[in-house]
């Protein structure tokens, strides 16, 4: 689209949400010039940009509608360079008011203006009773006949759904599995943006959750908002028609727009599942390179992509493990379904060893990675034990199974059977169960090290770094039962 037409487009769009008549509700957030007489100045809104960014910026974009009391809506009108992506006109960006990370800084809040603006008249009208319904009705009733005489509820009993960060809820939703259509019902759900989490970042939030229920209970992944729901409250039956908006939410469906999936395009009611296998990948937080094997082994190795996402979201297998048996074993697929029947020997070896050396990998990154305040640099007395992480990093090679970790600063590699070790930036480890000549080459070559559980004897004339895991042969091979167990069950 040529940037004549992009203009066009900006223009049509933002005189459909000045022209529109819009729920006191609405324009009680909205930017609008002075003629048309509802929201806040526009004038005086392009005047607080232009006071926070650059001349450059601030013209390129235009006020649209108040997010919160940190961070402004604002129309693309002119292309905006942001590291390595382009902000073209018609985008709606998420501008915050004071500092924060680069990287949260112009994120795409939807696609359209005037679709933004639709989608707050359609989320705010429905907020009211949404939350009525979640706060006042179904978590009260699900309290009364489930957490207090602790009784596991059945999955077609209407639960309540509820995600906060730092003690501010942002999510509020309640799902049920429904035989009628075999997939999942949702008759609320509620989310917001707040000045300290990132954008969209409630929806993903929740979408994950919902998704990841759909998985366990079976059914085909299938999510209504237009199925009647009911709960017990007080020895009285309260029925609900379906979600208050009867179809997918706007703010879901804003949040499709944003990652370019489409949601609600198929049905206006319903996820279907083709749109929540799309979906769970475009809301599981996944590397660039893990991303793309799992790609690879959807389309050529008939991987399911939504067990992939189940297993990462659930921590079955932890990112940099699912990242090295997708690279290093053909038996992956196996794997994440819960691993070979027990009489195929050879299967079962194969898929022993690939698992041991991701059970290794990930036990040796969050070492790596992982800071301890108690350490001698507290001085103060006060240890701090949330996001202590460093920022590892780490790349696979497929041909030779092994792991490069890039760390921040050097650091002597820890587990290291030598008294003295270099500190180094990029340390070079093959996760293994036996060695071979070819190991030892290839390391020579590298300057890097052999991870080996506690109890394997290294070789006599092993003469590379040798590093040793906490874990014996045995509790390794523990930990993989119970990870190929819970693959087994965890879809009904």
């Amino acid at each position: 689209m040529s940037t004549a037409t992009a203009n066009a487009d900006v223009v049509r769009s933002l005189g459909g949400v000045y022209a529109s008549a819009w729920s006191p509700a609405t324009q009680q957030v909205l930017y609008s010039p002075d003629t048309f007489g509802f929201g806040h100045d526009l004038v005086r809104g392009r005047s607080s940009l232009a006071d926070l960014l650059p001349g450059d910026l601030a013209s390129a974009l235009l006020p649209l509608a108040i997010v919160d009391e940190a961070s402004l809506a604002c129309a693309v009108v002119q292309p905006i360079e942001t590291g390595d992506a382009v902000l073209h006109p018609g985008l709606v960006v998420r501008v915050f008011l004071s500092a924060v990370d680069p990287g949260h800084q112009f994120a795409v809040l939807d696609t359209d203006p005037y679709l933004y603006v639709a989608s707050l008249e359609a989320e705010l009208a429905a907020r009211g009773p949404g939350l009525d319904r979640v706060l006042d009705e179904i978590g009260v009733a699900y309290e009364q006949a489930y957490l207090k005489p602790g009784k596991r509820p059945r999955d077609f009993v209407v639960r309540p759904v509820r995600i906060a960060c730092q003690n501010v809820i942002v999510a509020l939703g309640a799902i049920a599995q429904d035989s009628t259509f075999d997939g999942l019902s949702v008759p609320a759900w509620q989310t917001c943006e707040v000045p300290h989490v990132a954008t969209h970042e409630a929806n993903r939030a929740l979408a994950a959750l919902t998704l990841c229920d759909a998985f366990a209970r079976g059914g085909t992944m299938e999510i209504r908002f237009d199925r009647p729901a009911s709960v017990m409250l007080d020895s009285r039956r309260i029925t609900y028609s379906g979600h208050a908006e009867m179809q997918v939410p706007a703010s879901l469906r804003r949040f499709g727009r944003a990652r370019g999936i489409a949601v609600g395009a198929e049905d206006p009611a319903a996820i279907t599942p083709r749109e929540a296998r799309d979906l769970f990948l475009a809301v599981t937080p996944m590397p660039v390179d893990l991303r793309a094997r799992a790609h690879r082994a959807v389309t050529r190795h008939g991987l399911r992509p939504e067990r992939a996402c189940y297993t990462l979201l659930s921590q079955m297998w932890r990112d940099i493990e699912l990242d090295l048996l997708l690279a290093t074993s053909d038996r992956a697929s196996s794997i994440l379904a819960g691993g070979a029947n027990w009489t195929d020997r050879t299967a079962r070896q194969a898929e022993s060893d690939a698992a041991r050396a991701a059970l290794m990998a990930g036990m040796y990154l969050r070492r790596l990675d992982g800071r301890d305040s108690a350490f001698a640099g507290v001085t103060d007395g006060v240890r701090v034990v949330e996001d202590t992480s460093l920022g590892v990093s780490w790349t696979i090679d497929e041909e030779t199974s092994t792991v490069d970790f890039h760390l921040p600063s050097p650091m002597a590699p820890p587990w290291s059977d030598a008294i003295t070790a270099a500190a180094t930036e990029t340390l070079t480890v093959a996760p293994r169960v036996h060695v071979s000549d070819a190991d030892l080459a290839l390391l020579r070559s590298r300057n890097g090290a052999v991870l080996l559980p506690h109890d394997v004897a290294a070789p006599p004339y092993m003469d590379v770094t040798v590093l040793r895991c906490p874990d014996r042969l045995a509790d390794l091979d523990k930990a993989i039962e119970a990870k190929l167990l819970a693959a087994r069950i965890s879809r009904a």
